[in-house]
């Protein structure tokens, strides 16, 4: 079971995404709490399983043991973990048989070995020692965090104006102070390099929830009926621009797990720090609301 819990902790609502994971085709919005427990008890009893949460942001430890005394009726040898980016969260879920393993950064060796690999054609960085100083200076900045190497390397794809590098390396945004949960200043910066035409199609996935699978058709949709979408040219389709400017953003590392089938239709998601950055970045220009 893998379940994206986010700042969503909520015992309800963690219950029915467990379900759901279970039973895909189960709705369980209707449920009443008791139901929900009982549902999963019943599912999970003398069970060996492996139930993930995912980013999880929760720091009160009486909601994290309501959930224990609900799950702790699997067989032996079940397991849960748990993902996180906050030592607070990681130090109330740390508590016995429960251990803890942050993870390693990457090394600055590494990571600019990764930052050449999408900033330039393969054989192309032996020709550029000048920016190849500047992409270290811009490798150290990032701090090892892979998805900050990877955009700002791939938005620097046969970029060789070393005005642009610079500017990159010395960007006021690296000296703001970080608080633990802000965003990444290397996908701030990302995102202020993308072409105007891009931004408002980038900024319309903060209407979408964590984790979702996105589809080239909805974004086709949703762009069209917003006017983000230039008339198309001879012998293309509204679509084709919509694959195109996907093409564009995931060339830029700001799509993951995409899925292309057959060059028509794809599905996507997105890192959860980049939809942190186009939430950041709408700042309340797009909202969604739900009906009952």
């Amino acid at each position: 079971m893998w379940v994206c819990v986010s700042n969503d902790f909520e015992l309800r609502n963690v219950l029915i995404k467990i379900l759901n994971s279970l039973l895909p085709n189960e709705l369980f919005k209707n449920y009443e709490i008791e139901q929900l427990q009982n549902r999963l008890r019943n599912m999970l009893q003398r069970q060996k399983f492996l139930l993930v949460l995912d980013d999880e942001w929760n720091e009160n430890s009486g909601k994290w043991n309501e959930l224990k005394e609900i799950i702790d009726v699997g067989a032996k040898g079940s397991k849960i973990l748990v993902t996180t980016r906050s030592h607070s969260t990681a130090a109330i879920m740390h508590t016995k048989p429960f251990n803890s393993y942050p993870l390693e950064r990457l090394s600055e060796e590494e990571s600019f070995s990764l930052f050449v690999k999408l900033a330039f054609e393969e054989g192309e960085d032996k020709k550029y020692p000048q920016l190849l100083e500047i992409g270290k200076e811009i490798v150290k900045k990032c701090g090892g965090i892979p998805l900050a190497v990877k955009t700002l390397g791939s938005s620097l794809f046969s970029r060789v104006d070393r005005i642009e590098w610079e500017f990159i390396r010395d960007n006021e945004i690296w000296n703001l102070p970080q608080n633990e949960n802000d965003i990444l200043p290397a996908l701030e910066i990302s995102y202020d390099r993308l072409p105007s035409y891009l931004k408002p199609c980038f900024t319309s996935f903060s209407l979408f929830g964590e984790d979702d699978t996105l589809s080239s058709f909805i974004c086709a949709n949703m762009w069209e009926a917003l006017g983000f979408l230039p008339p198309p040219k001879e012998k293309e389709t509204l679509v084709d621009v919509a694959n195109r400017f996907l093409h564009d953003l995931l060339s830029r590392s700001f799509l993951t797990d995409f899925i292309d089938f057959g060059g028509r239709y794809y599905e996507f998601k997105l890192h959860d720090l980049v939809r942190d950055v186009a939430i950041y970045v709408a700042n309340g220009e797009f909202q969604t609301i739900y009906i009952p």
